[in-house]
C-alpha cells in the first residue's frame, strides 16, 4: 500500500514539474489558453508581497495614487467588518501541497477490506463529471480526481460502479423515482450523488438514511475540516441529517460565487486607480453593494451601434446572470436568510422582517437600472471580450481561459450591521450525497465508510490541487492579494435551509396557478420591473405566506417524526 502511495506522489510531482514549466494554462476541464497573463505557479511563500516593505516601484505608485485621489472611490472604512483572508497552507511549497499526508484525512482504519465489492452509485450525470472521471489528459486537477477514486478503491477493497442519470432541476422526479424503484426491488444503491434539491424529496418519502446514525461519519460530533459546519447547521433538524455536502471537492469550489473585475476597464474609468484600491476596499470593509454600484455608474456604452437599445453587444459596468438565476444568493451574501432557526431547533420564515423587506426592495431597484446592470447568459463571452467592469459569476468562469487582465473579489457586503463578514453562497449543482435505505446495518456502515473517504480524500488530494495550486497560484500568480481574495471567498461559504429544502417548500405560482419554490417567487420579484403579479415582496409574501408556513411546519413534522 505505501509503495503505491509513494508512486502516486512521485507521479504527481512529475506532472507538477511539467505544469510549472508550461507557458500556457490548462484548466481543470482541459484545454489551453494562449493568453499572455502570467500563470506561472509560485513554488515558495517567498514571492508573497510584504505590506510592511515597499516594492521597487512603490514610491511612484504611492505618488500616483495620491495625485489622482478622487472623491468617486474615497469610500469610508468600516472597522466593524472582520476579514478572514487566511489559509493555513499559504506557506506550503508545491511539493508540500502534493503530499496527501500533509492534510487532514479520515480515521477509517487501514485494515478495512470489502473484498472487491461492487459499490453501486446513482450519480447525476453532470455533477459526477466533477467528482469521478475515467481518464485524464494530463491535467493536474483531473489527475487528482482520478487518483482519489483509485486510492479509495484500493484502500477498502471496492470497485465503483456508476449509473449515470441526469437529475437537474427539471428532472428531479425521475431521479427520485429511480432511487425509490431500486429500493423497492430490494437492490438499493449504495450511494447517490445528487443535484442539491433532490435529497429533501428522497427524505420526504422515507428513502434515505439518517447519516447522523453512522459511527463512521460521526457527523454530529465531527470537526473534520472537510465536513463544513455551516451547511451541516442548515441541513440538520432535530439532530437528523439525511444528506450532506463536503467542502473539499471540485464542485464545491467551482460553484463559489464571486465578483470578477476587468482590471483595465476599471482603471480606465477611474483614473489612477487599480485593483489594489479594490483590495483595500475589501480589507477596509468598504466593499459594499452600494459602493460597487457607484463604481459601475456611467460606464454603459452602446458598443453595438446597429441596435440603439441596450443588448448583449453593449458594454456594462456590472454583468450578471440570465434573468432569475442565482438572484436569491444576493440575499445570502447580504447576511439574510429565507429561514432562521428558532429556540425549538426548527426553522421559521423571515420574510416578514422589515430589514429583509427593505433589502429586497432596494436590490430590486438596483437591478432595474439597465444602464448599470445587465442580466445575460453570455456573461463568459461578454466579460472575456472586455465588455463589463464587474461580472457576477461562480469561480468556474476562471476555467474559460479569459483573455483579459482580471482579478476576483468576494461578493460585497450589504451593511455590516447585518453581517460583518463577507459571505459566499454557492450556485446550484454542487454535490449532495445521500445513502438510500439498505436492508442491513452493515451495508449502511459500508456506504458511510466510503462517503467519509470520498470527503476526506477530496480534502487531501483535490482541494490542495484545485484551490491552492490551480486557483491561487496558477491564476493569481504572484498577486498575493488576489490569493487572499480566494481565501476570503472560501472562508465565507454560507447556505440557507429555505433553498436546501426548497423542493419541499412549494407555493402557488401567482402567474400560472401552478406551484413553485418560495425562492423562485423571490427571484421573480428581483427579475421584474416593479409591476405585475411579482411587483414587490410586500405584495407577494402575504399571498403565499399561508401555504409557505404550512409547508414549512409539515416539513419539520415529517423530519422529526421520521
Amino acid at each position: 500500500m505505501f509503495k503505491k502511495i509513494l508512486a502516486l506522489v512521485l507521479a504527481l510531482l512529475m506532472i507538477t514539474a511539467v505544469f510549472v514549466g508550461c507557458s500556457s494554462k490548462k484548466t481543470n476541464l482541459g484545454g489551453e489558453s494562449d493568453g499572455t497573463k502570467d500563470t506561472t505557479a509560485s513554488t515558495t511563500a517567498d514571492t508573497k508581497k510584504d505590506d510592511s516593505a515597499p516594492s521597487e516601484d512603490s514610491e511612484d505608485e504611492s505618488d500616483s495614487k495620491e495625485d489622482s485621489e478622487t472623491e468617486e472611490i474615497s469610500f469610508a472604512t468600516d472597522t466593524n467588518v472582520v476579514v478572514d483572508d487566511t489559509s493555513k497552507y499559504e506557506d506550503y511549497t508545491l511539493e508540500d501541497l502534493l503530499k496527501p499526508e500533509n492534510f487532514q484525512g479520515s480515521d477509517i482504519p487501514e485494515d478495512r477490506d470489502y473484498g472487491g465489492y461492487e459499490f453501486k452509485v446513482l450519480a447525476d450525470s453532470l455533477i459526477s463529471a466533477g467528482e469521478f472521471l475515467e481518464e485524464s489528459d494530463g491535467d493536474i486537477v483531473k489527475d487528482a480526481i482520478i487518483n482519489r477514486q483509485k486510492w479509495i478503491e484500493e484502500y477498502v477493497g471496492i470497485d465503483f460502479v456508476f449509473t449515470p442519470l441526469y437529475g437537474g432541476y427539471s428532472d428531479m422526479d425521475p431521479f427520485t423515482s429511480e432511487i425509490e424503484a431500486a429500493s423497492g426491488a430490494g437492490t438499493p444503491y449504495d450511494l447517490s450523488l445528487a443535484y442539491n434539491l433532490i435529497p429533501p424529496l428522497v427524505a420526504a418519502k422515507g428513502l434515505s438514511r439518517d447519516l447522523a446514525e453512522s459511527d463512521n461519519l460521526n457527523l454530529l460530533e465531527t470537526t473534520k475540516e472537510y465536513w463544513g459546519q455551516e451547511i451541516k447547521k442548515e441541513i440538520m433538524v432535530g439532530g437528523r441529517i439525511f444528506w450532506m455536502s463536503d467542502n473539499s471537492s471540485y464542485p464545491s469550489f467551482s460553484k463559489m460565487l464571486c465578483i470578477f473585475v476587468n482590471n483595465e476597464f476599471f482603471s480606465s474609468e477611474h483614473a489612477g486607480k487599480d485593483k489594489f484600491d479594490l483590495y483595500d476596499m475589501v480589507y477596509d470593509g468598504a466593499w459594499t453593494m452600494e459602493n460597487m454600484m457607484v463604481l459601475a455608474q456611467d460606464t454603459y456604452e452602446n458598443t453595438n451601434t446597429e441596435n440603439m437599445d441596450s443588448d448583449e453587444g453593449d458594454t456594462y459596468g456590472f454583468l450578471g446572470t440570465e434573468r432569475g438565476a442565482w438572484l436569491d444568493n444576493w440575499l445570502f451574501a447580504s447576511g439574510f436568510r429565507y429561514t432562521e432557526m428558532n429556540n425549538k431547533g426548527t426553522f421559521d420564515w423571515t420574510l416578514d422582517q422589515q430589514p429583509i423587506i427593505d433589502f429586497i426592495d432596494w436590490w430590486q431597484a438596483q437591478l432595474n437600472d439597465n444602464d448599470v446592470y445587465k442580466q445575460d447568459p453570455t456573461r463568459y463571452k461578454m466579460f472575456s471580450e472586455g465588455r463589463a467592469m464587474f461580472a457576477y459569476s461562480d469561480v468556474a468562469m476562471i476555467e474559460q481561459n479569459l483573455e483579459i487582465d482580471f482579478t476576483i473579489l468576494p461578493l460585497p457586503l450589504y451593511k455590516s450591521s447585518v453581517k460583518n463578514t463577507y459571505s459566499t453562497p454557492l450556485t446550484g449543482g454542487y454535490t449532495s450525497y445521500l445513502i438510500p435505505k439498505a436492508a442491513k446495518a452493515d451495508a449502511f456502515e459500508r456506504s458511510a465508510t466510503v462517503l467519509e473517504l470520498i470527503a476526506a480524500e477530496g480534502n487531501r488530494r483535490i482541494a490542495p490541487v484545485y484551490f491552492e495550486i490551480y486557483l491561487k497560484r496558477q491564476n493569481a500568480g504572484h498577486d498575493e492579494h488576489m490569493q487572499k481574495m480566494f481565501n476570503i471567498i472560501r472562508n465565507g461559504m454560507v447556505f440557507d435551509f429555505g433553498v436546501l429544502y426548497g423542493a419541499s417548500l412549494r407555493v402557488e405560482n401567482l402567474s400560472t396557478g401552478s406551484y413553485e419554490e418560495v425562492f423562485l417567487a423571490i427571484r421573480k420579484i428581483w427579475s421584474g420591473n416593479g409591476s405585475g403579479a411579482y411587483s414587490s415582496i410586500s405584495a407577494v409574501w402575504p399571498q403565499i405566506k399561508g401555504t409557505a408556513t404550512t409547508k414549512l411546519k409539515n416539513l419539520m413534522v415529517d423530519i422529526l417524526d421520521y
